[in-house]
């Protein structure tokens, strides 16, 4: 399992909202350009529209060698945003 950090407060628009931890089959490491430098973060498995809700993924686990440095998590539901 990876664990995920929250910064004290949690969203219930997050798709991992109220969960201290996700299985690596529940999400997708995904990398893209931004200005010219490799941004890499994760997000569901599932398909939606997500965006960065203030979570991060972590482990120490060597299973999981992508997640030793902590990456941003991508869960907010953008379609459900007011």
């Amino acid at each position: 399992m990876i664990s995920i950090y929250k910064a004290g407060y949690g969203c219930s628009i997050n798709e991992f909202y109220n969960r201290d931890k996700v299985s690596r089959d529940e999400i997708l490491v995904k990398t893209k350009e931004v200005c010219g430098r490799t941004y890499t973060y994760a997000e569901p498995a599932k398909e939606g529209m997500w965006a960065f809700g203030g979570n991060i993924l972590y482990t120490s686990n060597g299973i999981f060698p992508e997640f030793n440095t902590p990456l941003k998590l991508h869960d907010r539901n953008m379609a459900m945003e007011a």
